[in-house]
């Protein structure tokens, strides 16, 4: 396992596509491998995590019956305005992001881009547990501006267009019934699966409208009230 640790590591930072998986990898070796991932890219820069296939239907696709959790590396962390290139495999997702203190207490939020990369070379290894060791795609995200945490997002629509044509629009309740229930599964499983909370910690807490492909061109995601993230995909 080791390494495969190391060849899937040296993969995500050239931004290659990762080895062959080993067949039947079950969930609790898939995490355990994805420490050994995240502590070879990350290099001890971890800014937080991230809940990943948090829609029934994403679910679906990988095997899945349940939602997983990843890492953030701090090197990925871009800016609103930033540019960046619509590799194959980068996609799009319009997410809510939580700053806590060391002990999970929220202390802002506001609207994230995350920008994940998935980069299976073979399509038969596109399943839950392989998608866990490979850190759920992890790569790169856009924070917006943090606002105090409200009490409910119940009323906030997020709209994400490119060019000036709507992508999706989802509400902020999307991503396992919002924020708040989402950062309470989130600091669960950090918890079971041997995950730390750090001060200043930013969770994301999964797609509201779907994953969708890095297209060239100028986007918007408009969270009404909450804010709003402008990015260029080239």
């Amino acid at each position: 396992m080791q390494e495969l640790a190391q060849a899937m590591s040296a993969a995500i930072r050239a931004g290659e596509p990762l080895p062959k998986m080993p067949e039947g990898l079950s969930l609790d070796d898939a995490y355990a491998l994805q420490k050994d991932v995240v502590a070879q890219v990350a290099d001890g820069d971890v800014s937080g995590l991230k809940a990943g296939m948090t829609a029934p239907a994403g679910q679906q696709a990988f095997g899945l019956t349940h939602p997983l959790i990843g890492s953030l590396y701090g090197a990925g962390r871009l800016e609103p305005g930033a540019t960046f290139e619509g590799l194959p495999g980068v996609s799009l997702e319009c997410e809510i992001g939580i700053v806590v203190d060391a002990n999970g207490a929220p202390k802002t939020a506001g609207p994230v881009i995350e920008v994940p990369r998935m980069a299976f070379a073979d399509e038969a290894d596109r399943n839950g547990a392989n998608l866990t060791a490979c850190n759920i795609a992890a790569d790169r995200y856009i924070v917006g501006e943090q606002q105090p945490l409200r009490d409910s997002y119940g009323d906030i629509q997020v709209t994400l267009t490119r060019d000036g044509e709507q992508v999706t629009t989802a509400p902020a309740t999307d991503a396992l019934g919002g924020p708040h229930a989402a950062l309470a599964w989130m600091l669960n499983e950090a918890n079971v699966r041997g995950l730390a909370i750090e001060d200043g910690m930013l969770l994301i807490t999964g797609a509201c409208g779907g994953i969708h492909p890095a297209t060239p061109g100028h986007y918007v995601a408009d969270y009404g009230s909450f804010g709003t993230i402008e990015f260029t995909v080239t």
